[in-house]
């Protein structure tokens, strides 16, 4: 993450804070670089967390039930979706000014509540197996997601493509007559 309005020190501060609130003190800065310069104070950081059994670790988005981790997933050294969206709480709750770049959004004091939970209902998975960033993990923060609107939730009904739409160029007449052909053959 690019977190310009801050110093990595001031980064280290919150981390250390939240974790030691909500995570058992398990989550840590992973990486950290500090990029101030005349413009101002900016720094990149990413999160872990330093035992993979301890609250706030992710596991991965594979869905095939053989790790030991959170509902059977493997367990991973990253942080989770809800570690990443209690520090850059705390984060903007201490420095308002502060702007936030990540891979999926950027973030400001007044979206952040707003584009953190849309990041929510992202599918982390693949299309066969979807899963949320949420799922990943085994938090009970369910007071993040309350009053969030779930329309286009990866585990709506109708967001899977129909089989068709996973091989366009399926003729499935043509492959069915061809199928019948080959049988008939034998």
């Amino acid at each position: 993450m690019f977190v310009y309005g801050v110093t990595l020190t001031d980064i280290h501060r919150v981390v250390r804070d939240v974790s030691s609130a909500l995570y058992d003190g398990n989550i840590t800065v992973r990486t950290g670089e500090d990029r101030s310069n005349r413009a101002g104070p900016r720094a990149t950081f990413t999160l872990r967390a330093t035992d993979t059994t301890g609250c706030g670790a992710k596991g991965s988005a594979s869905a095939f039930g053989k790790g030991t981790g959170p509902n059977g997933r493997r367990r991973t050294i990253s942080a989770c979706w809800h570690a990443h969206y209690d520090v850059l709480a705390e984060l903007f709750a201490r420095f308002p000014a502060t702007r936030v770049v990540t891979a999926i959004a950027t973030y400001t004091a007044p979206t952040f509540r707003d584009r953190a939970l849309a990041t929510a209902c992202r599918n982390v998975g693949n299309q066969l197996y979807p899963v949320t960033a949420p799922e990943c993990c085994e938090c009970d923060h369910a007071d993040h997601l309350d009053d969030f609107d779930r329309t286009g939730y990866v585990d709506d009904s109708d967001w899977m493509p129909s089989g068709d739409a996973m091989r366009p160029n399926t003729n499935v007449d043509y492959f069915l007559d061809h199928l019948d052909h080959v049988l008939a053959e034998q």
